[in-house]
């Protein structure tokens, strides 16, 4: 019978908005000796591999530097790290990945996602806004994690349920999320999919990894509801607009209507102005959603929260609304 041993691996090191550092070091593997029959196996860290300290420091003094006149006592959370996935068939290494990646976050709202170094234009502003920069007419676009924001807080209401799928979930693009496996069958690990699955879940499963921002979940995406952003025509971004960067539900209003306290920007022809603090915003999840009318944009990381507030990623475009701001705005 086919032995099977799955070794997943993460080590990040995250600069958090104070400057304060913290390393993360996981290993786990998943042992098989027979189909359907999986067990689990810490191994403590070995310290193999490039170490992504010095990266992380280094995004962080540059990015934290270039932007402290705009974040007035805010911050950035960079967090470089590095995944690996090995997996050996009956003492034959069939594969061996590993990929590098920087995030860098405002709050929630994510300003890189990639395996290469931050660009000079990863700060998508070069000035604070305030809210009296806001104009009434200003039309409003909604960013990534706005998005995902909305679309989590409208299944909530429909009671949890989500919407029978037409196509297969998308890949979430945080890499530690990303479980690669072999094809299975002749010339791989000798094992149907669904048995693999059975140690993609396992080495998944979020009570045996609290870690940054729900590591080694695959399907962590696939659980984020979509907003349909996608489907919608592309069009140019309007030469103004207030562009929400990420929304998080405050309370209800008499009549139960969702207020929301939203990270924005406030776009024109000078530039692009950072909001000084958190702007109040009212309105039904799902009637924020269906004011949607165009993608601006290319599909960029968005991040959304699970009940219990961990962090999961999407790639959601920038939508641009039929709103303006002096409708959902409240002063």
């Amino acid at each position: 019978m086919t032995a099977v041993r799955v070794v997943r691996r993460h080590t990040a090191v995250r600069v958090s908005p104070g400057g304060h550092e913290a390393r993360t070091d996981l290993v786990l593997r998943a042992e098989s000796g027979e189909p359907g029959r999986w067990r689990l196996a810490v191994r403590p860290a070995d310290g193999a591999g490039a170490d992504p300290a010095g990266r992380a420091r280094t995004a962080w003094r540059v990015l934290a530097e270039k932007a402290r006149p705009v974040l007035r006592g805010d911050g950035l959370l960079v967090e470089a790290g590095r995944t690996g996935t090995e997996i050996v068939c009956d003492g034959r290494t069939v594969l061996s990945h590993s990929r590098a990646y920087l995030l860098v976050r405002d709050g929630d709202h994510v300003l890189h996602l990639a395996a290469g170094p931050a660009p000079e234009d990863a700060l998508p502003w070069v000035l604070a806004a305030g809210p009296d920069e806001i104009r009434a007419d200003t039309p409003v676009l909604l960013g990534p994690s706005a998005l995902l924001a909305l679309a989590a807080a409208a299944r909530e209401e429909r009671g949890g349920t989500a919407p029978d799928r037409t196509e297969p979930p998308a890949p979430s693009p945080y890499p530690p999320h990303d479980l690669p496996l072999p094809p299975a069958g002749p010339g791989g690990i000798g094992r149907t999919r669904a048995d693999l699955d059975r140690a993609r879940e396992l080495l998944g499963d979020p009570l045996l990894w609290l870690a940054p921002h729900g590591t080694f979940g695959e399907r962590a995406a696939g659980d984020l509801p979509d907003a349909g952003a996608g489907r919608l025509p592309g069009t140019a971004p309007p030469p103004r607009a207030l562009i929400i960067d990420s929304l998080a539900p405050r309370a209800r209003s008499a009549a139960g209507t969702l207020d929301w306290s939203a990270a924005y920007r406030v776009s024109d022809s000078s530039g692009t102005g950072r909001g000084t603090g958190p702007l109040r915003l009212r309105g039904a999840p799902g009637e924020l959603l269906a004011a949607g009318g165009a993608r601006c944009g290319p599909r960029r990381p968005g991040l959304g929260r699970d009940p219990i507030g961990r962090a999961r990623y999407r790639l959601t475009p920038t939508v641009i609304t039929s709103l303006h701001a002096g409708r959902v705005f409240v002063p």
